[in-house]
């Protein structure tokens, strides 16, 4: 199993010097995060260009890309319009460039129903097929909010399984907040082998913090158990900003639960 670290564990810092502070914390692996561009949406592609450059000087490269998740962009796929596909594989080739082998996407924002399952099916199948041809695995992540498709793991393997190279990003911490087990779900999503990645934070249950594995209610060492024979991507979805050293706590923390909880 590969761990990484996302980049929000630094979200105060552009995209490139979260990845180098990770780095220097002694960290291999790394997920690019979309929060870390949040704050500048308008100068996103140079800042994609930049990221791409700096990262190539210093021979560093991530391991998956999250794509942008904001709302507008989301209701766009749903309504087909074709700037929000441009920016969708815009943002793939840039992680494709820069050596990430995952990209991982949310599903439309749309509520329950049949319907719902059929635009997100079409949406991610011209998607993953963009993501096919140039040589990435498109990983679609279970929603926060309840009464989105695509919050429970059930219509999560019902969507995959009509999309061809789909594959799921199973994260933990909005199973927690959604009162779902997250080994019990994990354990349905191995048995189906569609796992490519797990993003691991915890949560009080209520509220999606994003905080540090321990530090919650989540059981981590039940999902340990789930994960035995996963050979995927652990990612550690964990948000800080502000003073790094507290930041950097977090980075040596999460280290500390990992090596106590997957060996």
């Amino acid at each position: 199993m590969r761990v990484a670290y996302a980049t929000m564990i630094y979200r105060s810092l552009l995209p490139a010097d979260a990845v180098t502070r990770l780095h220097n914390m002694g960290v291999d692996y790394y997920e690019l995060s979309y929060d870390n561009f949040l704050n500048r949406r308008g100068q996103e592609d140079a800042l994609l260009e930049d990221t791409q450059a700096s990262l190539k000087r210093q021979g560093l490269s991530p391991s998956s890309v999250h794509l942008p998740y904001d709302k507008q962009t989301l209701d766009m796929l749903a309504q087909g319009k074709e700037g929000a596909f441009t920016r969708m594989i815009r943002w793939m080739r840039a992680a494709r460039e820069m050596g990430a082998s995952i990209a991982v996407i949310h599903t439309l924002p749309l509520r329950h129903s049949d319907e719902a399952v059929a635009a997100n099916i079409s949406a991610l199948s011209r998607l993953a097929r963009e993501a096919r041809d140039l040589g990435l695995t498109l990983a679609v992540e279970n929603r926060l909010e309840g009464d989105i498709v695509g919050s429970t793991v059930d219509e999560l393997i019902k969507i995959a399984g009509s999309v061809e190279g789909l594959r799921l990003c199973v994260d933990i911490g909005h199973l927690n907040v959604n009162s779902k087990d997250p080994p019990e779900e994990i354990s349905k999503v191995a048995e189906a082998g569609l796992i490519a990645e797990v993003h691991a934070h915890d949560n009080d249950g209520y509220s999606d913090d994003h905080m540090p594995p321990m530090t919650g209610t989540v059981d981590w060492f039940r999902v340990a158990g789930s994960l035995v024979h996963f050979d995927g991507q652990l990612t550690y979805e964990v948000s800080c900003s502000g003073l790094e050293a507290k930041c950097n706590n977090y980075v040596r923390l999460i280290k500390m639960v990992n090596k106590s909880v997957f060996g």
